[in-house]
């Protein structure tokens, strides 16, 4: 018997965001480990400017939080 799946409807920047993530609370994790250091790395900023950059951290978690919602608006979430 074969088994027919249907195509991902997911959005390319969704499936990105999700890819190797097993469940929803592994991406709310990646969302919270990314904003953390995104604060800890402008924070530390301060005594060294390169460490400024590290505040970029803020857009994934920002990618991952709108990944997040869209899932839940549609329910996807297997």
């Amino acid at each position: 018997m074969e088994v027919h799946r249907q195509p991902d409807k997911r959005p390319l920047w969704v499936r990105t965001a999700l890819w190797g993530l097993p469940n929803r609370a592994s991406v709310w994790a990646f969302f919270w480990l990314s904003l953390v250091l995104a604060l800890a790395s402008v924070a530390y900023g301060f005594i060294d400017r390169r460490f400024f950059a590290g505040g970029l951290l803020a857009v994934a978690a920002w990618w991952y939080y709108l990944a997040i919602r869209w899932m839940d608006e549609r329910g996807n979430w297997h």
